[in-house]
């Protein structure tokens, strides 16, 4: 393709490479900030103790482009919760942070395709020994970025809902869906056992 960066290089979703997280926190400090979707947003006010509306209002941003709202966390290309103990980077969130952070240096280039790219911008990227992506992240992930983007863009597209009204409508029944039935994509505990890259 002719506007493919040389920064990122595509792997099969089994294919293995070498990685190693230098704790550079070179991801978190860097812009552009991350995107989340609808579940991320949940399960870091959940784990923050917050209602959704209080955390997008402290940590994250709405941008909405062409009908499509877009969530992403606040920070002038540092990440809101980047933190340092020790002059080591460290992350407030880290056991719920975005499904798209667990899966650094891999993004995902459509939740229906078997490839990812990899980010070569990232330094522990050729060092340390051979992994391989956890299928059952970017499984759930994926179902994730479908479920945000069909319940969102059906409420747009076909009930009449403006972008914002629509991200919120979702959020609400996510929110009330965490509360009563606790689904497994609100559990910390088994966004844990999906790993991480």
């Amino acid at each position: 393709m002719w506007f493919r960066s040389s920064r990122y290089r595509s792997l099969r979703v089994n294919e293995k490479f070498r990685f190693k997280c230098t704790r550079c926190a070179k991801c978190c400090s860097t812009g552009p900030n991350v995107a989340l979707t609808v579940f991320d947003v949940i399960r870091i006010a959940e784990f923050l103790g917050k209602h959704w509306r209080t955390t997008i209002n402290d940590y994250l941003k709405v941008i909405v482009g062409d009908m499509i709202p877009f969530i992403a966390l606040r920070g002038d290309n540092v990440c809101v919760f980047l933190e340092f103990e020790n002059n080591m980077p460290s992350c407030r969130i880290y056991p719920v942070r975005p499904l798209r952070c667990r899966l650094y240096p891999l993004h995902l280039v459509s939740p229906s395709s078997d490839i990812l790219d990899l980010d070569l911008w990232c330094p522990g990227v050729g060092i340390g020994s051979e992994v391989q992506p956890s299928s059952k992240l970017i499984k759930h992930y994926s179902w994730e970025v479908k479920e945000h983007y069909t319940r969102i863009m059906n409420l747009v597209l076909h009930n009449g809902y403006s972008p914002l009204k629509a991200l919120e409508k979702v959020l609400d029944e996510l929110w009330i869906e965490a509360e009563e039935k606790k689904p497994l994509w609100v559990r910390v505990d088994y966004i844990d056992e999906l790993g991480a890259t």
